[in-house]
C-alpha cells in the first residue's frame, strides 16, 4: 500500500497546483482592464458579466456585440459621472413605477400573450439590472433637460421636422460594403473605391438590384437589397435616413457612409405623411427632441473624457 502512497499523493499536488493555476489566470484575465474612463476601469469580468446571454451566439456576431458592449460600458460611467456632478436624483421608486408600467404594457398586449417582462430582456441580451440602469439614466437626463426645453422650442422643431410625425415613409433598396472588421486606412479605402466602382456600373446602365445581389454583404442583398419602408426616426442611422429622404423616386445616391459600412442607396417608392397638429404629436416631439440633445450631451461628454482603450 505504501508504495501507491507517494505517486498519488505527487499526482494530487500536481492536479491541486494545476487548478490553483488556472483560477490565478482566470482571476487574472477577470481583472485584466479592457479600458478606464476618467481614470475608472472596466475590466475583463464587466464584458464578460454582459455578454452571458450571448453564449450562443457565432463568432464573428459576437465580436461585433463585444464592442457594442464595451460602447455600452463607457457611456454609462459618463452619465453616471455627469448624473451625480449635476446633482440628480432618481428615486428607486420611481424606477419601479418604470418598470410595473412596461411590465403592464407587456402583459397586456396580445402580442406579448405569455411574455413576461424578464423574458423580453433576455431575447434581446439584456437582464433587469441593465435595464433598470437605463431607466435612471433616462429619468435623470428627463429631470436634466426638463427646465431648459419649453413648449416653444419644441414647436419650432416640430416646424422644422413634419416628416419626422406625419409618417411620411420611402421604400428602399440598398448595397453595402460592411467595413465593421476593417482595422487599416487601406482596407477602408479599398471598401470605398469598391463602393464607388459599383456606382458607377449602376451609372452605366447595370440594374441595382442584381449589384446588390453580387456585392452586397448585407442579409438583404437575396432580395436585391430591399429593405422595404422606413420612415424618417427609425432605428437607421440618421446619415442613412437623411440620404433616403433627400431621394427622387429611382435615384441612387452617393457613398454613403454608416457604423456598418459605406451603402448605396435607391428609392423606389414614397408614402406622403397626413396632416398633423403640434398638438397631436406633443409628446413624440419631446421625445424626439430629448433624444437629439442627449446624443448632443453624450458626444460632448466623450470628447471632454480621457478614455483609453486597452485592446
Amino acid at each position: 500500500m505504501k508504495r501507491y502512497f507517494i505517486p498519488l499523493l505527487s499526482c494530487l499536488l500536481v492536479i491541486s497546483f494545476l487548478r490553483g493555476a488556472l483560477s490565478a489566470e482566470k482571476k487574472h484575465q477577470n481583472e485584466e482592464v479592457l479600458a478606464t474612463v476618467n481614470g475608472k476601469k472596466i475590466t475583463q469580468a464587466d464584458l464578460a458579466n454582459r455578454l452571458e446571454t450571448f453564449r450562443s451566439t457565432d463568432a464573428e456576431t459576437l465580436n461585433t456585440i463585444k464592442q457594442e458592449i464595451l460602447d455600452q460600458l463607457i457611456t454609462d460611467i459618463l452619465l453616471e459621472e455627469f448624473i451625480d456632478k449635476q446633482g440628480l436624483v432618481v428615486a428607486p421608486e420611481e424606477i419601479e413605477r418604470e418598470v410595473d408600467q412596461i411590465r403592464s404594457n407587456i402583459t397586456g398586449n396580445q402580442k406579448d400573450s405569455g411574455q413576461s417582462l424578464e423574458k423580453v430582456l433576455a431575447a434581446i441580451g439584456s437582464n433587469m439590472g441593465e435595464f433598470k440602469r437605463s431607466i435612471k439614466h433616462s429619468l435623470a437626463l428627463g429631470k436634466y433637460f426638463n427646465n431648459k426645453i419649453d413648449d416653444r422650442t419644441l414647436e419650432k422643431y416640430f416646424d422644422g421636422n413634419k416628416s419626422l410625425f406625419n409618417g411620411e415613409s420611402v421604400k428602399v433598396s440598398h448595397i453595402l460594403i460592411d467595413t465593421r472588421d476593417m482595422k487599416t486606412q487601406e482596407e477602408l479605402s479599398h471598401a470605398l473605391e469598391q463602393i464607388k466602382s459599383i456606382k458607377r456600373e449602376i451609372d452605366l446602365g447595370a440594374a441595382f438590384d442584381e449589384m446588390a445581389k453580387k456585392y452586397s454583404n448585407c442579409p438583404s442583398a437575396q432580395n436585391g437589397g430591399d429593405l422595404g419602408f422606413i420612415q424618417r426616426k427609425g432605428n437607421l442611422a440618421k446619415s442613412f435616413s437623411d440620404a433616403a429622404f433627400s431621394l427622387r423616386i429611382g435615384q441612387v445616391s452617393e457613398p454613403v457612409q454608416t457604423e456598418y459600412g459605406y451603402h448605396l442607396i435607391k428609392v423606389t417608392e414614397k408614402k406622403e405623411g397626413a396632416h398633423v397638429k403640434f398638438g397631436d404629436v406633443k409628446e413624440k416631439v419631446k421625445l424626439a427632441v430629448l433624444d437629439e440633445e442627449t446624443l448632443k450631451l453624450l458626444s460632448q461628454l466623450h470628447k471632454a473624457a480621457q478614455i483609453v482603450i486597452n485592446q
